[in-house]
């Protein structure tokens, strides 16, 4: 088991500012600074030789020196929890789960609150195949969750949040020398 605890203090953090002429749009700067603190307790424990568990529960709050007002973008809770079995000789399956909960948007930025989502993978992994192959199968994002970033203030950038892999499959071979 591990806690971690973090305090953080950002100056000239680089933001879009106003230009002096009204209408014609803003410029990146080093202007204003952030306060934040957190922290993370993360537990890893193998329940047997063969299964093995992890996880972790994660909290922060950053605040906008300029308005007061959270700094939005990141996270105020992000959970883990990963399980890894090995199921019999050669043979690994795994499962996670990811759940990001409470993000804000920027000070000004008016928008719906960005969602939260939970992401569910799963893994089935063959060793050694002849002393050579490892084969791995995976489905990630197995329930198809809509997963979005958020992205900048309208108007800066992009319009809508960002949106991350849907459901997504992969197989991976790889032969050792």
């Amino acid at each position: 088991m591990n806690l971690s605890l973090f305090r953080y203090a950002m100056q000239d953090v680089i933001r879009s500012v106003a230009n002096a002429t009204p209408g014609t749009g803003s410029t990146y700067a080093n202007a204003g600074g952030q306060d934040g603190r957190g922290g993370e307790l993360e537990l890893v424990w193998n329940v047997s030789r063969a299964l093995r568990v992890t996880g972790n529960i994660a909290w922060q709050r950053s605040i906008d020196q300029v308005t007061g007002q959270d700094a939005g973008y990141a996270p105020h809770r992000h959970f883990y929890l990963r399980a890894d079995w090995l199921v019999a000789n050669h043979w690994q399956a795994g499962a996670q789960i990811n759940r990001v909960a409470d993000r804000k948007r920027a000070p000004g930025d008016t928008r719906a609150p960005v969602p939260n989502y939970t992401t569910v993978d799963l893994t089935l992994k063959r060793r050694e195949i002849d002393a050579h192959w490892d084969v791995t199968a995976s489905v990630r994002n197995l329930f198809n969750a809509t997963v979005l970033e958020p992205s900048l203030a309208p108007g800066t950038a992009i319009p809508g949040d960002l949106p991350m892999a849907p459901r997504s499959i992969y197989v991976q071979a790889v032969y050792k020398l």
